[in-house]
C-alpha cells in the first residue's frame, strides 16, 4: 500500500533548534529524521512512498532523491511554500499521485506500529477511512477520540478534559475517492475536517495500537526520540 508523508509545513514549534532545516531533515540519533521513517516503512514491506512537500521541499528532494538508498521508492507532490494548503489540501493537491487506497502519516511522527497490520485492517473494514488510535488518557497530549465497536464515534481537536480517552495516533488510511470529493473545498483544508465529516456517519474504522507515538515537532519530543534511537 502507498504511504503518504505530510512534510510541507512550517515547523514553527521546533524552529529554535531546527537551524533552518525542514523537520524531515532534522538530525535524530545522527541521521536526518526522514531516514528513520523510511527504515520503519521498509521493515514493514511498505516501499511506495509519496512525499507532500512545501516549505524546504527542494532540500528534502535533494537529500532523499528516489529513496533507493533506504529500500523505498519515493515520488513527490509539491505545493507552493507561499500558499500552503493545509494537511487536507495537500492531499487534494496530490490527487494525481494518490493510489486508490493509501496510508497518511505526519512528517514529524515516529510510529512503531505494524503498518502492514493497519493496512490489512483497513482493507477488511469496508470503511472509506481508518484512524489508528492509542488509549492515551491524557498522558502524551490531549485525548481527542472515542471508539466504540471498532469505529471512531467522536473526534475533535478541541475536546475538553474527560471528553475522550483515545488520541489520534498519527496514521490514517483513506480511499482515494474521499479526497476526490474535496476537490472544490475552500483552502486551506485540514485533514481533521475531512475526518470530522466522516465520523458522525460511522465511516471511520478504528485500529487500536498499544504502542505510544513519538514526534519531533517540539524540542522535548526531539530530545526524547533522539535518546530512544541513539545507539548505546
Amino acid at each position: 500500500m502507498q504511504t503518504v508523508i505530510l512534510c510541507g509545513g512550517m515547523g514553527t514549534r521546533i524552529a529554535a533548534v531546527a537551524r533552518g532545516l525542514p523537520k524531515a531533515l532534522i538530525p535524530v540519533a545522527g541521521r536526518p529524521f526522514i531516514e528513520h521513517q523510511f527504515d520503519r516503512l521498509a521493515a514493514c514491506g511498505l516501499r511506495e512512498v509519496l512525499l507532500l512537500v512545501g516549505i524546504g521541499g527542494d532540500r528534502i528532494e535533494a537529500h532523499v532523491g528516489d529513496g533507493a538508498r533506504w529500500g523505498v521508492r519515493v515520488a513527490y507532490s509539491r505545493e507552493s511554500p507561499d500558499r500552503l494548503l493545509g494537511t487536507g489540501g495537500a492531499l487534494v493537491n496530490a490527487l494525481p499521485h494518490l493510489a486508490e487506497s493509501f496510508l497518511v502519516m505526519y512528517g514529524d511522527s515516529y510510529l512503531t506500529v505494524d503498518y502492514r497490520a493497519v493496512a490489512a485492517a483497513f482493507e477488511a473494514s469496508g470503511c472509506p477511512a481508518l484512524m489508528t488510535v492509542y488509549r492515551n488518557e491524557g498522558r502524551w497530549d490531549a485525548s481527542n477520540t472515542r471508539v466504540e465497536d471498532g469505529r471512531v464515534v467522536f473526534y475533535s481537536k478541541k475536546s475538553r478534559p474527560g471528553e475522550a480517552a483515545w488520541i489520534d495516533y498519527g496514521l490514517t488510511a483513506f480511499r482515494r475517492r474521499i479526497i476526490e470529493e474535496r476537490r472544490s473545498a475552500p483552502m486551506p483544508l485540514d485533514m481533521a475536517a475531512i475526518l470530522g465529516d466522516l465520523v458522525p456517519a460511522g465511516r471511520v474504522a478504528a485500529y487500536e495500537t498499544p504502542d505510544r507515538f513519538y514526534e519531533i515537532g517540539k524540542p522535548e519530543g526531539l530530545a526524547e526520540l533522539d535518546a530512544l534511537l541513539r545507539p548505546n
